[in-house]
């Protein structure tokens, strides 16, 4: 039995400007991947070399079958000095826009995914009181100055640091820490908290909302018929028998706000890759016994559905899975993962959950983050001696599904 998708339901894969282009220089992340001591594994450098290969890597992805590809613009390429706008690089974007278009490639658009121009983050991040103008600024000189794409993004995962931050409280106390610390607080010219991902929740609400908000309407203003949300990280939130209330007081505090901020949009970009179970003494994380990935999280592809049917119960919005992914090398399980995954997708859909679109995480083997290059989440494979890609068999299957529109 084909268990079909309806139709217009929109494939694709996602990435991020930082993780693939390489000599993002004027970023506050590549200053704090070349500190010394860093947080970060190892700095970005030529990452994937997508800066140069965007034409390339869209003929993959449109050759797979793949319809749709989410890429991010970089702040601080565009604005690397607060009001100084780079015409080439806004070129550069738009050239990438229109090699979409030339494959028959959706171009999806996200404005800010985590990076920012040193200069903001200099001047506080997300709790610098005139960030929410800054950012809806940017993004009206872009959205001005680019054309023919689809669908927007404004911030990526815009309450993650809320759910990083126990985590990033314990990672502070030891001695290396401190010393790393020090050090970041130097080149940022301040507290940790001027990067994204250590943003207090005060500024998320309060800057990050507006700034979404304002964002929306600045491109909407340019390009009233492009459908503009925002992208949320949201685990499945899951309890043992008696901690029902603990889980629903986690699931208020990392995405009531934003999701009921969010309602109205065009769409909610749900982003999930595992469950977290919440016991009754407060303790949470994985199912004891239960597989991980190897970033430390349960292996879980039933999370996405679960998570898709608690959005749409809250929000009653529009849903895009702007990503989902497995990080791993053994791309058997990726494979298993993806359709399962999507297999308890369609069951969500069926039972009512207006889910319009799924972008894999990742299209390429990125850099990924603090971790380095390591994690390895692409259906691409990118040996980083050379550049050469190599595609593997979940790229295969998921560019089949797409054609199918089913499974």
């Amino acid at each position: 039995m084909t268990l079909a998708f309806p139709k217009g339901f929109v494939w694709g894969a996602a990435t991020a400007a930082h993780q693939v282009e390489g000599g993002n220089v004027a970023s506050d992340f590549w200053a704090l991947e070349h500190a010394r001591p860093s947080f970060f594994r190892e700095p970005s450098g030529d990452a994937c070399d997508q800066y140069h290969r965007f034409a390339d890597d869209v003929a993959i992805l449109a050759a797979l079958g793949l319809q749709a590809y989410r890429f991010s613009i970089e702040w601080a390429r565009i604005e690397p000095e607060e009001g100084v706008y780079s015409q080439a690089a806004l070129d550069h974007y738009q050239r990438c826009i229109d090699h979409c278009r030339a494959r028959g490639v959706s171009p999806v658009i996200t404005f800010q995914h985590f990076t920012l121009p040193l200069w903001q983050a200099r001047r506080g991040g997300f709790t610098d009181a005139a960030f929410a103008e800054n950012f809806a600024r940017f993004c009206d000189q872009a959205a001005g100055r680019l054309s023919d794409f689809d669908i927007a993004c404004t911030l990526n995962e815009l309450n993650l640091p809320i759910i990083f931050r126990d985590m990033l409280v314990k990672e502070r106390t030891s001695e290396r820490a401190r010393q790393r610390l020090k050090v970041a607080q130097e080149i940022l010219g301040g507290s940790i908290e001027h990067i994204f991902l250590a943003s207090p929740p005060a500024a998320l609400l309060d800057q990050g909302l507006k700034a979404h908000a304002m964002a929306r309407d600045a491109i909407k203003a340019r390009h009233p018929h492009v459908p503009v949300g925002i992208t949320l990280a949201i685990q499945d939130e899951q309890a043992e028998p008696g901690a029902e209330h603990l889980r629903d007081q986690r699931r208020e505090a990392f995405y009531g706000p934003f999701l009921d901020a969010c309602a109205k949009d065009d769409f909610i970009g749900v982003q999930t890759y595992t469950r977290v179970v919440v016991r009754k003494d407060g303790a949470f994380g994985p199912e004891p016994g239960h597989p991980l990935t190897v970033m430390g999280y349960e292996d879980r592809p039933q999370a996405l559905a679960e998570t898709c049917r608690f959005v749409w119960d809250r929000a009653r919005a529009p849903i895009i899975v702007t990503e989902n992914g497995w990080s791993g090398e053994d791309d058997t399980r990726r494979c298993a993962f993806i359709r399962e995954a999507l297999t308890r997708l369609h069951g969500a859909m069926v039972d009512g959950v207006d889910v319009r679109g799924y972008f894999y995480w990742s299209l390429l083997d990125n850099y990924e983050w603090l971790l380095g290059y390591e994690p390895k989440f692409g259906i691409v494979g990118v040996d980083r001696s050379t550049q050469r890609r190599a595609i593997k068999p979940s790229a295969v299957m998921l560019g089949g599904i797409a054609r199918a529109n089913g499974l």
